[in-house]
């Protein structure tokens, strides 16, 4: 925050634009939520994708939380659904 410069390289990997981001209370975590349809989950120290994208959705996702305890990602689409994600089993 001091100086206004860049910490790590970018995090790639969604195929549209990101239209948000939230990082897990403990701030080890980065969610992010795409016109691609996907979320995908970050660590925030190295950098590296976490397992696959989250799929479900059927238009882009808006918007993307994290709960205080940090095992839950609530995600909000223009499909009209809101979801909910278990961060330790995303995929089931």
């Amino acid at each position: 925050m001091d100086t206004g410069n860049a910490l790590g390289v970018p995090l790639l990997g969604h195929t549209n634009c990101v239209y948000c981001v939230a990082i897990s209370p403990d701030g080890n975590l980065i969610v992010s939520g795409s016109d691609d349809k996907t979320i995908r989950m970050w660590d925030a120290t190295t950098g590296n994708a976490l397992g696959v994208p989250l799929q479900g959705h059927t238009d882009e996702i808006s918007t993307i939380a994290i709960s205080p305890d940090g095992n839950t990602i609530v995600s909000g689409s223009k499909d009209t659904m809101i979801r909910l994600w278990d961060v330790q089993t995303p995929g089931v």
